[in-house]
């Protein structure tokens, strides 16, 4: 049995209880005159018209398969060009080889920074400070 029934109809036990409860949902709509409504308003359909609309439904599929496909390639391209110019970009700014360049650069900047973190800047500042104070006083005795 599927999962088609309304979430009050799973609260049943039984199947009798649900027919009960579906049995009365009948009558309150036969009493309201929705039932009545809804028949008549509803036309009869042939299997003609119905292939005809699974046919119109299945053209409908493929034209937005094919403008998926469209979007997909704009999507490819805009993304291809986007590399494409940074790349130029890259050769413009740093020449030949800018990637191996760059590349250089950060592990330059990585060894410094870690070569700066095991040098003992206490006792570095504290020889340097004296020839600082006195770069600075040589200035503003002039």
């Amino acid at each position: 049995m599927t999962n088609s029934i309304s979430p009050e109809a799973r609260d049943f036990d039984t199947e009798e209880e649900l027919q009960a409860h579906l049995g009365k949902l009948d009558e309150e709509a036969r009493a309201e005159g929705l039932f009545a409504e809804n028949v008549a308003a509803t036309p009869k359909r042939g299997v003609e018209d119905v292939q005809r609309d699974i046919a119109a439904v299945r053209e409908e599929i493929e034209q937005l398969r094919a403008r998926l496909l469209v979007i997909r390639q704009q999507a490819e391209t805009a993304v291809t060009s986007r590399l494409q110019w940074a790349d130029a970009s890259a050769h413009e700014q740093l020449g030949a080889y800018p990637w191996l360049k760059l590349a250089g650069a950060m592990s330059g900047t990585f060894l410094t920074v870690q070569a700066v973190k095991r040098l003992p800047l206490g006792s570095v500042v504290t020889a340097g400070l004296p020839l600082v104070i006195a770069a600075f006083s040589r200035r503003f005795d002039r």
